[in-house]
């Protein structure tokens, strides 16, 4: 099989979109995905898969921790912003509700839904990806009972669309 064969079978997997936050250089930093996998329950562990060509992979070999923030449906326009390619200098934050969280200072979405965040404990090379597994150590509830963005086909979808 071939990675674009791949890629493209994978575009029927339903899933839902997050904003994994970090810092760098003091300053907030996002990336839009939807390769996130819950682990362990004990203890609460989260992996990322993050490709080795994402500016976030290697501010996340230097920061040592993430937050995921689970993006609610009508916050298509913010993981539209964060899967962009941005330079460095660019505001990815300008007009977004967000703060430090309290265990690692990284950027909490206000706007989200339930937010993750983690500290590395393992990095994971496979392929052209690599596996940061995250310790929970704090969980964030916003708006839980608001529908979540998903993503199929290409595209965002409601559910039971």
């Amino acid at each position: 099989m071939t990675g674009e064969e791949h890629r493209w079978a994978m575009r029927h997997l339903a899933t839902g979109v997050v904003a994994l936050t970090t810092r760098c250089q003091g300053r907030p930093h996002a990336m839009t995905m939807n390769a996130v996998l819950s682990v362990s329950t004990d203890p609460p562990t989260l992996l990322a898969s993050v490709g080795v060509r994402a500016r976030t992979h290697e501010i996340l070999h230097h920061t040592g921790s993430y937050t995921v923030n689970v993006l609610a449906l009508d916050q298509r326009e913010q993981a539209e912003r964060f899967a962009a390619s941005a330079p460095m200098e660019a505001d990815q934050f300008a007009g977004i509700r967000w703060r430090p969280t309290l265990a690692t200072g990284n950027p909490l979405l206000l706007d989200s839904l339930v937010a993750f965040d983690c500290r590395v404990r393992r990095r994971i090379r496979l392929g052209d990806h690599t596996l940061f597994v995250g310790e929970v150590v704090e969980v964030i509830p916003a708006r839980v009972a608001e529908p979540p963005l998903i993503f199929t086909g290409g595209g965002y979808v409601t559910a039971g669309q």
